[in-house]
Parts: C-alpha cells; structure tokens; sequence
C-alpha cells in the first residue's frame, strides 16, 4: 500500500506527460513570414559601408590595390586584433595576402572577408617583426 502511495505522484506525472499529440516529424506548425528569417546584407559587427564588408568570391573580384585598401582599413578600425604589446600593426599587405591565399582553400568563398583579416592579422602578429608595419 505504502509502494503504491509513493509511486501514485510518479505515475500521474508520467500519465500527463503523455497527453500531448506529436507526430514525430518535428515541424514547428507555423511558416515564418517572408524574409522573417533573412539574415541582413551586412556582416555582423562590421560597418555596412566598410570596404571590407564583402564575401570571399566578392574579395577576389576586387583589383589588388581594393583589396589592399580594405586591409589597410581594417587594421587601423580593429587595433586591439591588429596591434600587439609594442604598438606596432600587422603589416595591411600581409594581412591581405594572408585572406587571398585562404579563400577557397582554408575558407569557403561565402565566408565574411573581415573574419579573414582577423586571421591574417594574428597571423602577422605572431610571426614576429617582419609581418608587422615599420
């Protein structure tokens, strides 16, 4: 008597649980209205009229001087990934051959172009003096 007492609250609980209807696809039973879900044409945490604010395949389209440029542009908006203890930048150059040579390679060609500088530039940075601006 005492066993059925102390199970009587599991068993109800376990009983209610099992009221609901699913039918096991896992869809949600509503569509999102046009666009609800779109993500914006800007990169998250980029100014929208940055030069760097494009896509890899955008990137390579860009004459060698843009690019160089964008590089330059985002060193001087992002010291503290781009500058290290001495106060010295990653050289722009090198930050933008870094981001050329990692498209389509180590990187897919829709890949935000800025999350690429801010390798390049850790990657400047750690290679020592010679990757870094005079």
């Amino acid at each position: 008597m005492r066993l059925a007492a102390a199970l009587a609250p599991t068993v109800a609980a376990l009983a209610l649980a099992a009221c609901g209807v699913s039918d096991g696809s896992g869809a949600t039973g509503f569509v999102p209205a046009a666009g609800a879900n779109t993500p914006s044409a800007a990169t998250l945490g980029v100014p929208p009229d940055a030069s760097y604010d494009v896509t890899g395949s955008e990137w390579l389209k860009l004459p060698a001087a843009k690019r160089l440029r964008a590089a330059t542009d985002y060193v001087a908006d992002h010291p503290g990934i781009c500058r290290n203890g001495d106060r010295r930048d990653a050289a722009a150059a090198t930050v933008r051959d870094w981001a050329d040579v990692s498209l389509g390679t180590d990187f897919p060609l829709n890949v935000p172009v800025a999350e690429l500088l801010a390798e390049g530039c850790a990657a400047a940075l750690q290679s020592g003096g010679r990757d870094l601006a005079p």
